[in-house]
């Protein structure tokens, strides 16, 4: 192998100058021509039929439920939450008691007492 190697180098470099150039001319013209026609020859080819356009020839069937393998279709709300109100300046007690609920009212405190009590500590270890 490296001798065919070294006979080409040697070859090549017993070449004059203007040699050298139309060798490089012809290797460029055939490497043209090449690239032309193969491009020529992919665009004349007739595509393929497509897959997708022909239904009638796909004969799968999923081994998996399509309710199983898809999500079902969400609501486009939740029941029971008010998505707007509108914007009101000023509130009476019976407006304002239909969106409130006191966090009292179930027996919170203690929660709101230990919570304060973690805050308090976590600020007192504060440098």
């Amino acid at each position: 192998m490296k001798k065919n190697l070294q006979f080409i180098l040697d070859w090549f470099a017993k070449l004059s100058g203007s040699q050298k150039r139309n060798l490089a001319l012809v290797c460029t013209v055939v490497f043209s021509v090449l690239l032309i026609i193969s491009v020529l020859v992919s665009l004349k080819r007739e595509p393929k039929e497509d897959v997708m356009d022909m239904p009638e020839r796909l004969n799968f069937i999923s081994p998996i439920p399509a309710d199983e393998l898809f999500f079902p279709d969400e609501p486009d709300y939740i029941p029971g939450v008010i998505l707007e109100r509108d914007r009101r300046e000023h509130w009476t007690t019976e407006e304002a008691s239909e969106y409130w609920q006191d966090p009292l009212k179930f027996g919170e405190e203690q929660w709101r007492e230990r919570i304060e009590a973690a805050i308090d500590e976590y600020l007192e270890r504060v440098p």
